[in-house]
């Protein structure tokens, strides 16, 4: 990454060791000049949804979506005893139909650790 004052690049290195821990980018590697700081990666990933605008978020957070439709009627029935002869009684139902289409927003990918991490 380059620095906006064009003085020092930070460089981010993952896997660049055999180690498991490593190797599956658990943990990265920031170099700055001459030092070098190990990050991990959830912690990475939480600074960055930290710092990250609401649409950012949302592809960060694994959602899933499903559109419910509703369909309102009234129904009437016409009594023909113990109410006065010929009276309608009105009952209004709102029943849900089945869901058309789902959407995933923020595509979720598993890893090895069980791990949920969203692809950006």
């Amino acid at each position: 990454m380059i620095d906006k004052n064009g003085k020092n690049d930070v460089f981010f290195e993952v896997n660049w060791k055999d180690k498991v821990d490593i190797n599956n980018c658990q943990v990265v590697k920031v170099t700055l000049g001459e030092k070098e700081a190990y990050i991990k990666r959830d912690e990475l990933n939480a600074f960055l949804f930290a710092i990250g605008r609401e649409e950012d978020q949302q592809k960060m957070i694994p959602q899933k979506l499903t559109k419910v439709r509703w369909y309102e009627t009234v129904v009437g029935v016409k009594a023909t005893k113990d109410i006065r002869k010929g009276e309608q009684i009105n009952f209004p139902i709102k029943l849900s139909l089945p869901a058309v289409e789902k959407e995933i927003i923020g595509d979720v990918k598993k890893r090895q650790s069980n791990i949920i991490v969203p692809r950006i």
